[in-house]
């Protein structure tokens, strides 16, 4: 036994100091984001992000919601997010900075704990000419290993793809302005 509690095993050296749990080593914090430029004033996109009651329209998983807090929008508003399936999900407003800025942030049982828990999505409005660019993030704990291996290997790939969704049904939201192509005006053939 080397100095310190330390065992050398074939020509590593090994701690033996004591025994380490690694289900409670909170091992990383993987975040991920989508961007989209949607052609709409901030203010616009804002007034639709904002309206809690109407979170469907950007987030075609939530079939309903109902409002937990007597407040219905801003900081510290909570509310439940139903699914067709059933599933019910609450979600507390933590982040509100009018129009650039709004945080959803998942209201959990203290005993509820996964290898990999989400803990916000938040999006930010940033104006783009006439339009706005959309930045949606979203940002994660780990635990132990397992939750670690699994927020670097597949939890990044796995929640961008739904926040793109949730991008694409924000966008389809404001119908666009433009035409399907060229169109000219016809003029008669001269003979």
């Amino acid at each position: 036994m080397a100095r310190g509690g330390r065992v050398r095993v074939g020509g590593l050296l090994l701690a033996a100091c004591r025994a380490l749990n690694l289900r409670r080593i909170p091992l990383a914090m993987p975040s991920t984001s989508a961007s989209r430029v949607i052609k709409a004033p901030r203010e616009d996109i804002w007034a639709l992000l904002s309206d809690i009651a109407n979170a469907r329209r950007w987030n075609s998983a939530w079939s309903s919601i109902e409002f937990v807090s007597k407040q219905t929008h801003g900081p510290e508003t909570q509310f439940r997010a139903c699914t067709d399936e059933g599933e019910a999900f609450e979600f507390l407003i933590t982040a509100w900075v009018v129009p650039e800025y709004i945080e959803f942030t998942p209201v959990r049982d203290e005993s509820e704990r996964y290898g990999i828990t989400l803990e916000s999505q938040a999006f930010r409005l940033q104006p783009e000419g006439e339009a706005t660019r959309v930045d949606l993030m979203a940002r994660a704990s780990t635990h132990g290993i397992k939750g670690w291996l699994l927020g670097l290997l597949f939890w990044r790939g796995y929640q961008k793809q739904g926040l793109n969704a949730a991008l694409e049904k924000l966008e389809s939201a404001f119908p666009s302005e433009e035409t399907d192509g060229p169109h000219e005006e016809a003029t008669p053939a001269a003979d």
